[in-house]
């Protein structure tokens, strides 16, 4: 089991209601000495920050942080309770050994994957993709080892994953990007950014594929690969060990372009048609796992699904509640091999297996 103290430093103003609830002693405020109390109540933000550290992160026992800033122990203790309650400190458990195993299990054996990796759901976005990040990194963590080559797409999982993960053998490992760029902003969580994140990480050399994910036509793409700089890196793409997709469904709007910016209006209009159900590395894909092709494949710039196919682990990312055909899509495609989801899809899946329907 992995046990995780994350202390959040946190952003006050003059509003002093936190601070001035974590000592039981009254405080009375009078607006002649509004600036004296605003430097208290910052004060004692400090105060309960730095107890936190000590106690979490330090490993010094309630009495000796008693003793060392001269506060009852009680007091101590009622600190530590509010900055939990408050969210100024955040527990996280990871039980790497007992966590919906059966579960896991199940959906493992039932379509033969190396691995399902089932996380707790996330109350909102940010919180999903941070416990996906968490548990992703611990996994890399594990298998990754000297030499090999992580193939990184893009995505808010991916960067949480970059930040968590501790190579704790201190192996190196060169890093790959998968696809070509999908924006003009850019992100935290884009592929070229990733890419430097997790060579810093691993000791590695990072490639980069410096070109867009969907050019305008087969000529041009086959144009661009013959420069040398995108060459050197495709050529790699039959090495790559271990690569990362986070897999959504797309947003086939067009009236919204900015979803998807590599893609025109024509081609979201056929991907409707074709009712694509999934999106991997920029490549489409409909229920049952075949390609949604309409001309697409010949311009994307990105790892081939042959190459793809060949990984060793061939980690895929899915969540959602709202995931469910998704994820089957996903998985009819044959593109992975390593399943990463929330514990909500992890049992419509199950259920969906139970009734036959797949």
């Amino acid at each position: 089991n992995y046990i995780f103290f994350l202390i959040w430093r946190a952003v006050y103003s003059a509003n002093t209601s936190y601070a001035d609830s974590l000592y039981v002693e009254p405080l009375f405020l009078n607006y002649t000495v509004k600036k004296e109390t605003i430097m208290d109540a910052r004060q004692r933000m400090q105060t309960a920050i730095t107890v936190a550290q000590m106690y979490y992160i330090d490993g010094i026992s309630q009495d000796e942080i008693a003793q060392k800033t001269d506060m009852s122990r009680s007091n101590i203790s009622r600190i530590l309770k509010k900055c939990i309650s408050d969210g100024v400190v955040e527990i996280i458990v990871h039980d790497n050994i007992s966590e919906r195993s059966s579960l896991a299990h199940s959906i493992c054996s039932h379509f033969q994957f190396k691995d399902v990796i089932i996380v707790p759901y996330g109350n909102s976005a940010d919180r999903q993709n941070r416990l996906v990040g968490e548990r992703l990194a611990l996994y890399l963590d594990k298998i990754l080892s000297d030499n090999m080559l992580l193939g990184v797409s893009r995505g808010y999982c991916c960067y949480y994953a970059a930040r968590n993960l501790k190579n704790p053998h201190n192996y190196e490992v060169n890093v790959i990007q998968l696809l070509g760029a999908a924006s003009s902003v850019s992100t935290s969580y884009d592929s070229e950014r990733l890419v430097h994140l997790f060579a810093s990480k691993l000791n590695g050399t990072g490639y980069l594929l410096s070109a867009p994910l969907m050019v305008h036509s087969k000529k041009t793409k086959q144009e661009l690969l013959m420069n040398s700089l995108l060459y050197n890196t495709v050529r790699q793409y039959k090495n790559v060990d271990v690569a990362i997709f986070e897999i959504h469904k797309p947003d086939l709007y067009t009236n919204d372009l900015s979803k998807q910016e590599w893609l025109t209006k024509a081609d979201m209009l056929q991907l409707s048609e074709v009712k694509a159900e999934s999106c991997l590395c920029g490549y489409y894909f409909d229920i049952n796992g075949r390609s949604c092709n309409v001309g697409i494949n010949d311009r994307i710039i990105a790892i081939d699904r042959q190459n793809i196919k060949n990984i060793q682990w061939s980690i895929g990312i899915i969540t959602g509640k709202n995931s469910l055909n998704t994820a089957i899509s996903a998985i009819n495609s044959k593109m992975i091999n390593v399943l990463v989801i929330d514990e909500s899809l992890a049992l419509n899946l199950k259920k969906y297996i139970d009734e036959g329907r797949i």
